[in-house]
C-alpha cells in the first residue's frame, strides 16, 4: 500500500512538470489621450451614440496577429489581448469625446436612450507588421468615422484617419506599444476633426 501512495506521488509530480501549455501574457488597449475640453460647440444640445465598431472577424477576438512580408498573417501564440480590439476601440473613443465636452450627452451603443447622432466606426487596420526579413516591425490603425443624423439617416460628415508608427522592439510588446502610440495619435486627429464638425 505505501509503495502505490508513492507511484502516486511521482505521478502526479512528474505530469505537472511535463506540462506544455505555454503562459500567455495579455495585453491592455489604451491611449492615454489627454484631451483639453471645447468650449465653443453647436452640438451642446445634441445627444450622440457610439457604435461598436465594425472590424474584421480577427480583430473582434482576444487573439493577437501579425503580418509578415506582404501578405502572411500569423497568430502570436503565448500573447493575446485582454479585452477585443474591437471594443476597446469604441471606448477609447467614448471616453475622448466625453472628455472634449463638445456634445450634451455621449452614450454607448447599448444605451436604450435616443440619440440626436450616431457615431459609426470602421477599424480598417489594426496591425502589426513585419518585413520579410524580420529585421523592422510598425504597427498601422486606420479608423473610418462616420456621423450619422439619427432623424433623417443622413451622414452629417465622415472622415478617414491612419496613422502609423514603428515598433522599439521586434516582439508582441513592442507591437502592441506601437498601436497604442498610433490609436492615441489617431483619436487626437479625429477629436480636431470632431470639433470642427461641431464649430
Amino acid at each position: 500500500m505505501h509503495k502505490i501512495y508513492i507511484l502516486l506521488i511521482l505521478v502526479l509530480m512528474l505530469g505537472g512538470c511535463s506540462s506544455t501549455t505555454p503562459i500567455i501574457a495579455k495585453y491592455k488597449l489604451y491611449s492615454n489621450v489627454n484631451i483639453a475640453q471645447e468650449k465653443q460647440s453647436t452640438c451642446k444640445d445634441k445627444n450622440i451614440k457610439v457604435l461598436s465598431a465594425f472590424s474584421s472577424a480577427s480583430l473582434m477576438s482576444k487573439d493577437m496577429r501579425y503580418v509578415h512580408g506582404n501578405s502572411k498573417v500569423y497568430k502570436y501564440s503565448e500573447s493575446a489581448w485582454l479585452n477585443n480590439p474591437n471594443r476597446c476601440v469604441s471606448r477609447e473613443l467614448i471616453k475622448m469625446l466625453r472628455e472634449l465636452d463638445i456634445y450634451k450627452n455621449v452614450q454607448e451603443s447599448k444605451s436604450r436612450s435616443k440619440a440626436d447622432l450616431i457615431v459609426e466606426i470602421t477599424l480598417d487596420d489594426f496591425m502589426q507588421y513585419y518585413s520579410s526579413d524580420l529585421t523592422s516591425s510598425y504597427a498601422v490603425v486606420q479608423i473610418h468615422f462616420a456621423i450619422i443624423d439619427t432623424k433623417n439617416n443622413t451622414i452629417v460628415s465622415s472622415k478617414t484617419f491612419k496613422n502609423m508608427q514603428n515598433t522599439k522592439t521586434l516582439d508582441a510588446k513592442g507591437g502592441v506599444d506601437a498601436l497604442n502610440n498610433a490609436l492615441k495619435n489617431v483619436l487626437v486627429q479625429s477629436s480636431k476633426w470632431f470639433i470642427k464638425v461641431c464649430s
